[in-house]
């Protein structure tokens, strides 16, 4: 039995442990830190998933650290300073674009950062010769493959990212449990890159905020979106050699595109700017899709990496008649490399990767803990009801807000039902009372919808039967749409639904059904359970205190219904 522990000590850090091929632990560092998308090494988050598993140091075989090269650990302002130095020129910043491009310093530089961290895996009590590290883009393909695959293959296996160990993208063939490389995309030539430095020069935060683009996006006119496209057009295009890659249309690195960007944008909307760096990514991407699918024979595929949290791209992919079935890793930017980092160990080994089961893989939230978080806490009213799906959903559909969180705590940036704010969409004004108790979204931004995946042909044009459990997807949506406006983009009529599969969640499934039996509606609005700027809750004390801070009035906590002293009814 083999026993990894799989680390990512870079932006938004997170730990996984893996027994014997199996995922059993993830969180993410940010949670337990309090810290949106931590960065550096993730010391709660490795001694939690230890504990959570029940083993103590001595039992990790292998402690594998997914990316060779990582930057020094930053202060949570460090990722848009670096993105501003990039605007300012200047001897440091051409000193530093040089030796980054050198490979003699860039080697030394990766064994020097190496070592570090080999101490830091030493001061958490693991012998350094315990240490293995793994390549990103190589982690980032082993989530995707081993994590979602139904059978052995073949599989077309994709990753595009920011960038990570000097690459941006790659394509990898997956059969019979093993991984064979096919092509590779430079980090120069990053699509990610280009997504990144336009969220920086629309003044919001890169790394984080792109998916607000996305969103703004379908807003503009097609006529204004492809004329902005052109422009994108000439930073980037397929290698027309290798059309498997990626290359860059302009000499500079595109991670040092904004200068230029800015230039060749001014004086254009936002929205026409979102909408044509999104038609922009959606082409790009399908023809890549489309030629990988040509030249391999293989229509299934497999996605990794966090230019795939793009879900309005994932459904152009998804829908090409090229394209036989689709699916991108849960939450597949960085903070899913421990996982993929543990497989490849188990691999190594000669065990068999498990795919994923189900993403409830952090922190349960017991009956005792609930009760020791709740003495420190005025003001409230608490029940246990015998009935709490049956009570929940009554009060849903009474019009209420019902936060919840309760079971193990689901990994990634999606809230899938166990830290979650729960509403009936059927609604629409919900939204903005949402965001006045506690999310505080932007205006142009949707929730998610949810449903179990049995019923989901009722709500969501899906002709491929795609699964969807982990939101990585985007779906029009059918007539029936007046049932959760809430929970649909207002200007494309799309939405991002949690299909949930059979078993996987029974609890958050009773709910459903219960609501479904009072209302004979089958779908709820799921948005994640955190004050705004902050991690999604994990304790019973954070959840505890979101609500406290928050305008929301009531909180599923483990198996009690809490109130606000004066909601109770």
């Amino acid at each position: 039995m083999g026993v990894y522990l799989g680390i990512f000590d870079g932006h938004n850090a997170a730990a996984a442990m893996c027994v014997s091929g199996r995922v059993l632990h993830v969180l993410q560092e940010e949670r337990l830190t309090g810290v949106k998308n931590f960065f550096g090494p993730p010391a709660l988050a490795a001694a939690r998933v230890l504990e959570l598993a029940g083993l103590p140091a001595s039992a990790v075989d292998r402690v594998c650290l997914a990316s060779r090269y990582l930057a020094t650990p930053r202060h949570p302002h460090a990722v848009k300073e670096g993105f501003d130095q990039r605007y300012n020129g200047g001897l440091r910043q051409g000193t530093a674009g040089l030796l980054a491009s050198n490979s003699a310093y860039r080697q030394w530089r990766t064994e020097q950062r190496m070592q570090e961290r080999r101490e830091v895996a030493a001061s958490w009590g693991f012998s350094p010769e315990r240490v293995e590290f793994f390549d990103h883009h190589q982690a980032h393909a082993a989530t995707a493959y081993y994590g979602l695959r139904r059978d052995e293959g073949p599989y077309l296996v994709l990753t595009l990212d920011g960038g990570g160990d000097g690459l941006s993208g790659s394509v990898w063939r997956g059969e019979g449990g093993r991984l064979e490389r096919l092509a590779l995309t430079p980090q120069a030539d990053s699509l990610g890159e280009i997504y990144a430095v336009t969220t920086h020069l629309l003044g919001f935060m890169p790394l984080e905020h792109e998916y607000k683009l996305m969103g703004m996006a379908p807003y503009a006119s097609q006529e204004r979106a492809a004329r902005v496209a052109q422009v994108f057009r000439g930073y980037l295009d397929l290698d027309p050699n290798h059309p498997l890659a990626f290359r860059r249309q302009v000499p500079e690195a595109l991670s040092r595109l904004g200068p230029r960007l800015q230039r060749d944008l001014e004086r254009l909307r936002f929205d026409e700017i979102c909408a044509g760096l999104q038609l922009f990514t959606e082409e790009l991407m399908a023809r890549w899709v489309r030629a990988c699918a040509a030249q391999t024979g293989i229509g299934r595929v497999l996605a990794a990496g966090g230019v795939f949290m793009n879900v309005k791209a994932n459904k152009i992919i998804s829908e090409l008649g090229e394209v036989a079935c689709f699916e991108a890793f849960p939450s597949c930017g960085d903070e899913s490399l421990p996982l993929g980092a543990g497989y490849l160990a188990a691999a190594q080994a000669g065990e068999t990767p498990q795919p994923l089961e189900h993403g409830y893989l952090g922190n349960d939230l017991s009956a005792a803990e609930c009760r020791q978080a709740l003495r420190a806490v005025e003001g409230v009213e608490v029940e246990e009801p015998a009935d709490l799906a049956g009570r929940v959903a009554g009060l849903l559909a009474g019009g209420e807000v019902v936060a919840r969180a309760s079971g193990p705590m689901e990994f990634g940036a999606r809230a899938l039902g166990n830290r979650s704010i729960l509403a009936d969409p059927i609604n629409q004004d919900v939204v903005r009372v949402i965001n006045r108790m506690i999310k505080k979204r932007d205006f142009w931004m949707p929730f998610a919808p949810v449903v179990r995946r049995r019923e989901a042909g009722t709500y969501f044009h899906n002709p491929k039967g795609l699964p969807s459990p982990y939101m990585m997807n985007t779906f029009d949506s059918t007539e029936k749409r007046s049932e959760f406006m809430a929970a649909v983009h207002n200007a494309d009529l799309s939405a991002r639904p949690q299909l949930l599969e059979a078993g996987q969640n029974p609890p958050y499934e009773a709910i459903i059904d219960a609501f479904a039996a009072r209302t004979g509606r089958q779908v709820l609005l799921n948005t994640s359970f955190n004050l705004h700027g902050f991690p999604i809750a994990c304790s019973a004390a954070d959840a505890l205190g979101v609500l406290v801070a928050s305008g929301l009035n009531r909180l599923v906590l483990g198996p009690f219904l809490v109130s606000k002293l004066g909601c109770a009814q």
